[in-house]
């Protein structure tokens, strides 16, 4: 079973000005992302989900240009963008990271839908210091949130999930997934573009994805790129919403 996925998008951006389309090896970061999301076996929608501001207009360009749908809603509402964006393309369930983490891993996406089909949950959770991971999310149980929800600014919004004991979260296995504490690869400052620039320079093949274990195994053995942005490691990590802890599945 093949299923859509929702790359969260704006240029809002202020530490780093329109981070996701700056360019790498001659392209845009998001469209090197929406390559990467198309060699996915289980994927068979991608869609660019922003807003209706007239500052992301360009990526709907993008996303015309590329020849995926896009979908433009709520500014601040991130989780009722997502939502209205799952009804119009009729979807159950679907595939999300934000395009901050333009070196998804194909594999890692696989791997998580799989997860999704055998347990079901109402949010499957790419675990803490994943390289390259993503979310799978059931439409039934985001619009539950949708609707109890007060508050309107959702852009931190797995806390929505987590607070909520009724909700079944399964983390993904560190197994299948690549992990490693001491390398951040979403992007959020210059020198994380700097770092991400680098692993292209390094592993790009527009014919065969680089995965996270290609990313790890060129780190262990040139451990001077992760220095780049080591620095910003504690600042942010792309699966560190809020801090908020409970036990999962």
């Amino acid at each position: 079973m093949s299923t859509a996925f929702l790359i969260t998008a704006r240029l809002k951006s202020t530490r780093l000005a329109k981070k996701v389309i700056l360019e790498v090896m001659d392209k845009p970061l998001i469209t090197h992302m929406i390559d990467r999301i198309k060699f996915a076996k289980k994927i068979n929608k991608i869609i660019i989900c922003t807003s209706t501001n007239v500052q992301d207009d360009i990526l709907e360009k993008i996303a015309i240009e590329e020849n995926i749908n896009y979908f433009r809603g709520s500014e601040n509402d991130v989780l009722q963008r997502l939502l209205d964006a799952s009804i119009k393309f009729n979807l159950k369930y679907f595939a999300n990271i934000t395009a901050d983490v333009p070196m998804i891993d194909p594999h890692s996406i696989d791997y998580a839908i799989n997860e999704y089909n055998r347990i079901k949950a109402d949010l499957i959770l790419s675990p803490d210091f994943s390289l390259s991971g993503c979310n799978v999310i059931k439409v039934s149980s985001l619009k539950k949130i949708c609707n109890e929800k007060q508050k309107k600014d959702t852009e931190l919004w797995l806390k929505f999930f987590q607070t909520n004991t009724k909700y079944k979260i399964h983390v993904l296995d560190t197994k299948y997934v690549i992990t490693n504490q001491f390398i951040k690869t979403s992007l959020d400052y210059y020198e994380d573009y700097i770092f991400i620039k680098k692993i292209f320079e390094e592993l790009y093949n527009p014919d065969k994805p680089f995965n996270a274990r290609d990313i790890n195994k060129l780190i262990n053995n040139k451990p001077e790129i992760a220095k780049i942005n080591s620095r910003q490691i504690h600042l942010k990590r792309w699966g560190d919403h809020t801090g908020i802890r409970r036990k999962f599945d």
